[in-house]
């Protein structure tokens, strides 16, 4: 399971010094980054992305969540500059497709007042030290969470719920008047549209989960063929992990697409 790493910093420079020290650490094989971004917080309140593109110090791997932490930090303001970069676009800002909780993000509101800046990152580490060494250094406090991804759950549930609704109003169908039959007609309308809207989003998500998984496995194969023996195992294994969980998950959404397909035949 991958982290979010979110640096607080005092100035612009230093986040950037702080970006740029963390991509060493990524060259150096220490761990291993899959994307970042440098925000800052404005006299306002405002957060808005500083970098996310190729042409800054950090690239972008596309189909990642990192957009949806972005736009937590910032409000509707910082959902409005994840949207401007790139891949971060059209992200929901939710704490469930961030996958993180309100204590972490609490923390970092304190820390990240405004005029300071911020480094934010999705991360595999194996050791904690290398990290905080050069981002204390450079005057920055680091901030951790593990990166929990559920919405494929949430929309597993919604699918089977919305299911069994249909089934159920279809019976009742079977044995209402025919004053009751049009109103029973259109809640199953209503309700197979939401279904079909259920079902358009979990072909998206696994399209997603896919494009993640394949970026990050590459990403991981780059730092294992770098990687000193101790670390280079436990990359392995999260290689192993990594893959065994996204087939996991796929296979879940596409049974509930395959439900949701038989329900609206």
């Amino acid at each position: 399971m991958s982290k979010y790493i979110v640096t607080v910093f005092d100035d612009e420079k230093t986040a950037y010094e702080g970006a740029h020290a963390l991509l060493q650490l990524d060259r150096e094989g220490g761990i291993a980054v899959y994307e970042g971004a440098v925000l800052a917080k404005d006299d306002s309140g405002k957060v808005r992305v500083l970098d996310a593109l190729e042409e800054g110090p950090f690239g972008t791997l596309g189909g990642m969540l990192l957009g949806s932490l972005i736009g937590i930090l910032g409000g509707p303001v910082g959902m409005m500059a994840g949207a401007a970069a790139g891949s971060l676009s059209g992200m929901l800002v939710d704490l469930n497709i961030a996958g993180v909780n309100d204590e972490f993000l609490d923390d970092i509101a304190k820390e990240l007042s405004p005029g300071k800046c911020a480094v934010v990152a999705e991360v595999e580490e194996g050791w904690t030290q290398p990290l905080d060494t050069r981002m204390e250094a450079l005057g920055g406090t680091v901030h951790r969470a593990w990166r929990a991804d559920i919405e494929h759950a949430q929309i597993e549930r919604d699918i089977e719920a919305t299911d069994r609704e249909i089934e159920e109003l279809e019976q009742e169908w079977k044995q209402a008047s025919d004053d009751a039959k049009a109103k029973l007609e259109a809640k199953v309308d209503a309700a197979k549209s939401k279904l079909k809207g259920l079902q358009d989003r979990a072909n998206k998500k696994w399209e997603s989960l896919k494009q993640e998984a394949e970026a990050k496995i590459k990403k991981l194969d780059e730092q294992i063929a770098k990687a000193n023996e101790d670390y280079k195992k436990k990359l392995e294994k999260t290689r192993a992990e990594l893959k065994a969980d996204y087939e996991q998950r796929a296979a879940k959404l596409k049974q509930a697409g395959k439900l949701a397909a038989e329900a609206l035949s």
